[in-house]
C-alpha cells in the first residue's frame, strides 16, 4: 500500500514534468480533434471532393458496410474517428466539445472482439480504434489499473469536464447457433391442444391480408423526400409520431411535451390527409405516408387495438420506418399517446446500449424484476410504443421482414406490435432471448449504462430493452408511482398511456384523463385553467379583441378530506396473507363517501351553473385483468397502497363524455388537482378567490358512530379540512375556517341559493369550496322532485363503475379451484375463483357491488368481492322524511 499525499505538498518534479507531458497531449488532441470537426462540417458544406467522399456519402458507405467500406478503411485508416461522429447529432450535450464526445460511451475491455462477425457494423471499426488507442496509452500513462480508460487520473483538466461515472464494462458476446427447429413459444397452433381454447380460438381468427394501391408498401426510396431532407441528416436521430385525424389532440400534447423539452427534430407521420394539413398549417414537420390508403373508408375515428384498421396502420408505420432506416435516420419512435419528460438520447448511447441494433419498451409492469435484469420480464410483451431503431444492417433486414409480416398475416390481430415480439423470438424456443452483452461488474448489471442487450430474431438483431420504470406505461407511472416513491431510481424519460380502461371508438377519453389527471395534458389552452384565452394570440389579435361579453367559467370544489375516510393506523396496507380484507374493505368503504360525494356536487354544480372540480381518490385494490396478490396485480405486488386512482379505475368514464368524436364532456368537470395545477390563471391560484361552505354533519356521525359493524372501516367517517392530513396545499387556514359560511345538514339548492346571496360576493365567487358532502342526510335535492328525478336518470351512467376483485389468498385457502390441479387451469379469472362467468354469477343474485359478502364467509365458495355501489336516488333520499325532514 502507498502512503496518501498531502493535497497541500507539491508533487516532485518528475509528477510535475508527467503532468505537463499529459496536459499538453490533451490540448494537442484536442486542437487536432477540433481541426477535424472544422474540416468535417467544410466537407458537408462543399459536399465533398472528387479523390474525399462527402460526410452523406461517406456514411451511406458506413451503413451499407461490406466489401466497399472495409476497402475503404484500408485507404483511409485515420478516417476511423471521422466515422465516430457521422452518426451523432448535435444536440447540447454534443456542442460541450468533440473531446468529450470521444470519452463519452467507451466500452472497456473486449467490447470489439467479437464485433467484426456480422458486416456493415459501424462498431466494428470503431472498437478496434479504441482498443487500438487504448493500448497505446497504456496503463502506466493513465495511472489507471485498469489501463483501459481513455480519461487519464493525472488529466485533472479534462477530470473536470467529463463525467467518469459514463465509463461501463462489458464485452460483446459472440451470436448464439440457432436451431431452427425450435418452436417460437410466442406462436400458438391452433389444431393443436398445446395452448388453452381462448387462445386457440384467438389464433384461428383469420382477415384477409393487407392489400395496397400500386405497391406503395414494396416501392423504394429514389431520393429523400424534402419533407425529411429540411430537418435531418443521415446518422441523425429523428423523433417520429404517427396519427390519423382522430389523434390529433395527442398530437398535438405530444409536439409540446417535446416542445417544452427541445427535443428536435420531431416528426409526425400523417396517416390521412386531415392530419398533414393540419401539421402544415402549423409549420409542423409532416408528409403523408406511402400506404396510407389501406385506412381510407374505415369505421370508426379512433383506431383502437381491436380494430381491423390498426393492423393496416401497423404496416403503413413499418414502411416507413423502413424508409428512414434506408437513408441513414435513426428513429425514436413513439405512439401518439407518449408524452416526453426527458430527452432520452444520451441515455440511449449509454453503456451496453450503444452496441444494439433497436431499443424498445416493454409491457412489463414487475419493476423489482426489471431491475434485477435477468430476464425477469422475458414473459411480457415488448410495447413498440416506444422503439428506437439504428440504421444497420441488421435493423433494415429486421424492419423488412416485420413490415411483410404485418402486411401479409392473415391473423386478424397480427399488427405492428404483436408481428414484433413474435419476430423477435424467432429462433429463440422460450421466452428468454440470449445475451449479447456481459458485464465484468455483475454488481452493476441493471444500472445505468449497464442494462441487458439480447440477440433477437434468430440471433440477427442486438435488442435493448428499456427499463420499465423510466420508460413507464400506465402502470408503472400512474398506478405504482415509482418516480415517487422511489425518486431514487431517477425521473421517467417518456409514460405510455397503456393499462387504462377509458377508450372507446369516439375518443381515447381514458388516457387523455389520466394525463390531465397526473398533469402531463398540454393541448388544453389557458382558458381551461382560468384564463381568457390570451396565451394562444398573437399580439395584434390581443389588441383587436372585443371585450369579454361571455361570463367567466366558475367552479365548484370539495376538500379533498371530506371526500376521504379517516381510517385508523396503519395508513398503509401490508403485503401479509390478511392484508387484502383490510383493502377491500377500505376500498369500497371510501369509495361509498366518495360516489355520494361527487353525486350530490354534481347537482349542486347544475343548480348554480358551475364547473366540477372532483376530489382527490385513493384506491386501495388495484384494477387489472387478473386476480389480486395483496390487493396488487401480479408484479406488481411491492407498490404502495393505497394509490391516487385514475377516473378510469372507478368510474365508467366514456359516460362522462359526448358519445361524439368531439371528446367534450357532457357535464363540465376537472380532474382532481385541477386547483393545484401551477398553469391556473393568477385569479384561481388566489386563494381569496375561493369562498368556503361548511357543511352540518352531525346525523351523518352519529350514524357512524352507531353502527354495529365489526370492521373499523365500516365505522370510518370523513375527514376536516383544517386537520386532516388529505387536504394538502388546499388544507383551510384558522382563518379561512372561521370565515366559512355555514349551512345547514339536510339543505337543497334553494336553501343554499338563499344562504350564499345573504353573503356579498358569494354567488359570483370563481371557486366555491365545500368541506363536506358525502352524507344521503347531508343533501336533499333541487327541492323540485321533477328535477331530482330527471338528474338521477341523466347521471346513472356515469355514476356507474363495475370491476371485480378476486384474491389469491383465499383462493388458495379454497384448494386453488380450477387451478390447474385435479382440475383443468381455467383463464377465465372470475370462473375460476367462483365457478361460473361472471354474467352467471350476476344473474344468480350472488353479485352485490360495493358490499363484502364472500370473503368473510365461513365455507367460501367465491373469492371475489365486486365494486362499485351506486349511491341511492336522490329522489328517493328527498321524498325520505327521516332523512330529510321537511321545512318548507
Amino acid at each position: 500500500g502507498g502512503v496518501a499525499m498531502d493535497k497541500s505538498h507539491e508533487a516532485p518534479p518528475s509528477r510535475r514534468k508527467k503532468r505537463r507531458v499529459n496536459r499538453i497531449a490533451v490540448a494537442v488532441l484536442a486542437l487536432l480533434v477540433l481541426a477535424t470537426g472544422w474540416k468535417l462540417r467544410s466537407s458537408d458544406e462543399s459536399g465533398g471532393s472528387d479523390d474525399e467522399p462527402s460526410n452523406l456519402e461517406l456514411h451511406k458507405m458506413q451503413l451499407e458496410g461490406g466489401e466497399r467500406y472495409r476497402a475503404y478503411l484500408q485507404r483511409h485508416p485515420g478516417d476511423l474517428e471521422r466515422l465516430h461522429h457521422l452518426d451523432e447529432p448535435e444536440t447540447a450535450h454534443h456542442r460541450e466539445g468533440w473531446v468529450g464526445n470521444l470519452m463519452h460511451g467507451h466500452a472497456h475491455g473486449g467490447l470489439g472482439a467479437h464485433a467484426h462477425q456480422r458486416d456493415g457494423r459501424r462498431h466494428a471499426a470503431l472498437d478496434d480504434a479504441r482498443e487500438s488507442h487504448s493500448t497505446s496509452r497504456g496503463a502506466s500513462t493513465s495511472g489507471n489499473p485498469r489501463g483501459g480508460d481513455l480519461i487519464a487520473t493525472e488529466t485533472h483538466g479534462l477530470d473536470e469536464a467529463i463525467d467518469t461515472n459514463r465509463l461501463y464494462e462489458f464485452d460483446l458476446i459472440p451470436p448464439p447457433t440457432i436451431d431452427h427447429g425450435v418452436v417460437n413459444m410466442q406462436h400458438v397452433d391452433p389444431t393443436k391442444n398445446d395452448h388453452p381454447k381462448w387462445m386457440r380460438d384467438m389464433w384461428s381468427e383469420k382477415t384477409a391480408a393487407v392489400a395496397v394501391t400500386g405497391s406503395e408498401l414494396e416501392s423504394k426510396l429514389e431520393s429523400i423526400p424534402s419533407e425529411l431532407s429540411k430537418i435531418v441528416r443521415p446518422g441523425e436521430e429523428l423523433f417520429v409520431t404517427f396519427a390519423t385525424w382522430s389523434v390529433k389532440d395527442f398530437v398535438v400534447n405530444w409536439l409540446k411535451s417535446a416542445d417544452a423539452l427541445n427535443l428536435k427534430p420531431v416528426f409526425v407521420g400523417a396517416l390521412d390527409e386531415e392530419i398533414r394539413d393540419f401539421c402544415v398549417k402549423r409549420g409542423v414537420p409532416t408528409m403523408l405516408l406511402k400506404g396510407n390508403s389501406v385506412l381510407k373508408n374505415r369505421h370508426k375515428s379512433f383506431i383502437t387495438a381491436g380494430d381491423a384498421s390498426f393492423k393496416k396502420m401497423g404496416t403503413v408505420k413499418t414502411k416507413f420506418v423502413q424508409d428512414l432506416l434506408e437513408i441513414g435516420v435513426a428513429p425514436i419512435l413513439t405512439d401518439a399517446d407518449v408524452t416526453w419528460l426527458r430527452d432520452p438520447r444520451l441515455y440511449f448511447k449509454t453503456g451496453s446500449y450503444a452496441v444494439a441494433d433497436a431499443l424498445v419498451s416493454t409491457d412489463c409492469i414487475d419493476i423489482v424484476a426489471d431491475k434485477k435484469d435477468d430476464n425477469g420480464c422475458s414473459h411480457v410483451n415488448f410495447n413498440t410504443g416506444v422503439l428506437h431503431f439504428r440504421p444497420t444492417e441488421a435493423s433494415k433486414a429486421f424492419v423488412e421482414a416485420w413490415k411483410t409480416k404485418v402486411a401479409t398475416s392473415t391473423i386478424a390481430w397480427m399488427r405492428d406490435q404483436p408481428a414484433f415480439n413474435l419476430l423477435t423470438h424467432e429462433g429463440v424456443g422460450g421466452h428468454s432471448l440470449t445475451p449479447a452483452v456481459r458485464f465484468k461488474d455483475v454488481a452493476k448489471k441493471g444500472s445505468e449504462g449497464h442494462r441487458m442487450v439480447y440477440y433477437a430474431a434468430n440471433a440477427t438483431l442486438r435488442l435493448g430493452v428499456l427499463p420499465n420504470w423510466l420508460f413507464g406505461s400506465g402502470h408503472t407511472y400512474f398506478v405504482q408511482q415509482h418516480h415517487v416513491s422511489h425518486p431514487e431510481d431517477g425521473a421517467p424519460f417518456s409514460v405510455h398511456m397503456t393499462y387504462q380502461y377509458g377508450d372507446t371508438g369516439s375518443y381515447a377519453f381514458g388516457k387523455r384523463e389520466r394525463m390531465r389527471q397526473a398533469g402531463l395534458w398540454r393541448a388544453d389552452d389557458d382558458t381551461w385553467f382560468g384564463g381568457n384565452g390570451d396565451e394562444e394570440r398573437t399580439q395584434k389579435e390581443k389588441e383587436e379583441k372585443e371585450p369579454e361579453q361571455e361570463e367567466q367559467e366558475k367552479f365548484l370544489a370539495i376538500a379533498d378530506s371530506g371526500a376521504t375516510l379517516a381510517f385508523p393506523p396503519p395508513s398503509e396496507i401490508g403485503f401479509d396473507d390478511g392484508a387484502y380484507k383490510t383493502a377491500i374493505r377500505r376500498h369500497l368503504a371510501e369509495d361509498r363517501l366518495r360516489r355520494l360525494t361527487v353525486r350530490n356536487a354534481l347537482a349542486i354544480a347544475e343548480a348554480l351553473g358551475r364547473t366540477l372540480v372532483l376530489p382527490s381518490a385513493r384506491c386501495y385494490c388495484d384494477k387489472i385483468w387478473n386476480n389480486l396478490n395483496a390487493c396488487r396485480a401480479p408484479g406488481a405486488e411491492t407498490f404502495v397502497l393505497p394509490y391516487d386512482c385514475p377516473m378510469d379505475h372507478i368510474y365508467d368514464l366514456p359516460a362522462w363524455f359526448k358519445s361524439d368524436a368531439s371528446g367534450e364532456a357532457r357535464r363540465p368537470f376537472r380532474s382532481p388537482g385541477f386547483l393545484n395545477d401551477p398553469r391556473l390563471s393568477h385569479e384561481l391560484k388566489d386563494r381569496s378567490a375561493t369562498v368556503r361552505v361548511r357543511v352540518g354533519r352531525e346525523k351523518y356521525e352519529a350514524r357512524a358512530r352507531e353502527t354495529a359493524a365489526d370492521a373499523a372501516e365500516d365505522r370510518a367517517v370523513a375527514g376536516y379540512p383544517d386537520v386532516s392530513s388529505n387536504s394538502g396545499a388546499r388544507a383551510w387556514t384558522e382563518e379561512e375556517t372561521s370565515n366559512a359560511i355555514d349551512v345547514r345538514e339536510g339543505f337543497d339548492v334553494l336553501d343554499l341559493i338563499a344562504t350564499l346571496r345573504a353573503v356579498p360576493g358569494a354567488m359570483d365567487a370563481r371557486v366555491l369550496e365545500f368541506d363536506f358532502l358525502g352524507g344521503e342526510e347531508t343533501f336533499c335535492g333541487f327541492g323540485d322532485s321533477l328535477k331530482d328525478a330527471a338528474f338521477d336518470l341523466d347521471v346513472a351512467a356515469a355514476l356507474s363503475g363495475d370491476q371485480y376483485y378476486c384474491f389469491t389468498e383465499l383462493w388458495r385457502e379454497m384448494g386453488m379451484p380450477r387451478g390447474g390441479g385435479r382440475e383443468p387451469y381455467e383463464p377465465q379469472v372470475v370462473r375460476r375463483h367462483c365457478g361460473h362467468m361472471e354474467n352467471e354469477f350476476r344473474a344468480m343474485g350472488k353479485v352485490h357491488p360495493g358490499v363484502v359478502e364472500h370473503i368473510d364467509a365461513a365455507n367460501p365458495t367465491c373469492s371475489c368481492e365486486w365494486g362499485f355501489g351506486k349511491p341511492r336516488p336522490l329522489a328517493d333520499i328527498a321524498r325520505d322524511e327521516e332523512t330529510c325532514p321537511r321545512t318548507r
